[in-house]
């Protein structure tokens, strides 16, 4: 079922990738990471939104900032209990994902970052998907 559920919200993603804002999101095909977590004891969106301000203010300073995320909050879906949020980054390519990828994970300051990140939500699934837009 939480496969199901991903698909629907790569899907859901699509339109959004490739909507010509005029910077490198505007391809049709684009890789989309999901990561379907559940919040921490104690946690909150609001926990989660704090830390994306933290995190693209830190974003704007790597060498390859071409991605963008979303927070996806579950309002009707057949297994409520699945995730609290699922946090969407959809990138230009899969070049373009992986030098961002190296670059957040194999930094010191991004690997604190990520370290505040797994207190506020734990996440059991991760997976990625090639997104392609049939309608723009």
């Amino acid at each position: 079922m939480k496969l199901l559920i991903t698909l629907l919200m790569a899907l859901v993603a699509a339109p959004a990738l490739a909507d010509d804002h005029g910077d490198s999101m505007s391809s049709s095909e684009a890789p989309v990471e999901l990561w379907v977590c559940k919040y921490q004891d104690d946690k909150s969106i609001e926990d989660l939104r704090a830390w994306y301000k933290d995190f693209n203010v830190l974003s704007d300073k790597m060498e390859n900032p071409n991605f963008r995320s979303w927070l996806w909050t579950p309002y009707f879906v057949s297994e409520l209990d699945a995730a609290d949020v699922v946090v969407a980054t959809a990138f230009p390519n899969l070049e373009s994902m992986g030098q961002s990828m190296q670059e957040f994970f194999g930094g010191e300051e991004t690997g604190a970052l990520f370290a505040r990140y797994q207190t506020i939500v734990a996440c059991d699934g991760r997976e990625l998907w090639m997104v392609e837009q049939t309608r723009g």
